[in-house]
């Protein structure tokens, strides 16, 4: 890599560069099975067993709740947690801090179409989190994102780009675990997906790229792009695993320059 590039990169980490700013997300999957298209995020394992992320179908508030006692204001796991989202397509990415009250749900205060991320801050002496914790929209009850217990965030290879906005994808990756697998070599498929217009509908995207992973000498594997991939805002990125078999623990991420279109 060019110094010049380097130091550029480092710099918009840093948050020296006007205009500008990086996303780094990452998510894993512990239930890919065979022929199916499996989103990469936290809920796709063998107890929920949701293959495929939900949106709300419009803002909506969030029910915050742990399915532990011990994750509350005063409890020995979580304390509190930070949600990000998207409160409209055409707004900035903003944040707000929730105070766990354990198994009784929490509303945000906003109303959100996407959270994207949510970050334990503070937690007890068995912290970061004891219980699974989980985002749900009102009316739809969807579960918009999900942190699995001691985990401290989710893991979620989804992202909300808001209008006038416009995400550069320097590159994206992914893997297949091996931890279960012994000396078994399995192979999945990876494809990144785009979501153009999620201000008319949530579910319907279009495969921007797809690469194939083997748990063997291949695994993991990623692409760089050279020039960026551009994506404009609103929209949605996420990735998504088929699996050559059962079973499979899949994880995988994408690495994001941001700039307002104004700054461009």
């Amino acid at each position: 890599m060019p110094n010049y590039y380097a130091n550029l990169m480092l710099d918009v980490s840093r948050g020296v560069v006007h205009g500008y700013s990086s996303v780094n997300k990452f998510g894993r999957s512990t239930n890919v099975d065979s022929g199916v298209a499996t989103d990469i995020w936290d809920r796709a394992n063998a107890t929920n067993d949701q293959a495929v992320w939900l949106a709300p179908t419009a803002a909506r508030v969030h029910a915050i709740v742990s399915a532990s006692a011990s994750d509350a204001s005063a409890g020995v796991g979580a304390r509190t947690l930070r949600v990000y989202g998207l409160k409209t397509w055409s707004s900035l990415e903003s944040y707000e801090d929730i105070t766990l009250n354990g198994t009784t749900p929490v509303n945000t205060v906003n109303s959100y179409v996407i959270i994207h991320r949510m970050q334990v801050l503070t937690w007890g002496a068995s912290g970061p989190n004891v219980g699974l914790i989980t985002a749900t929209a009102a009316t739809d009850s969807t579960v918009t994102a999900q942190i699995g217990a001691g985990n401290g965030q989710t893991l979620m290879a989804i992202y909300g780009i808001p209008s006038g906005v416009t995400a550069f994808m320097t590159g994206f990756y992914g893997s297949i675990l091996r931890a279960n697998l012994g000396a078994t070599s399995v192979a999945a498929d990876m494809t990144l997906m785009y979501n153009p217009r999620p201000d008319v509908v949530t579910t319907k995207f279009v495969v921007k790229h797809t690469i194939g992973l083997n748990s063997g000498g291949a695994s993991p594997m990623r692409h760089e792009y050279a020039p960026m991939n551009k994506f404009t805002g609103p929209g949605i990125i996420k990735l998504r695993s088929t699996g050559g078999s059962d079973n499979l623990d899949v994880s995988a991420g994408f690495d994001l320059i941001l700039t307002e279109d104004a700054k461009l």
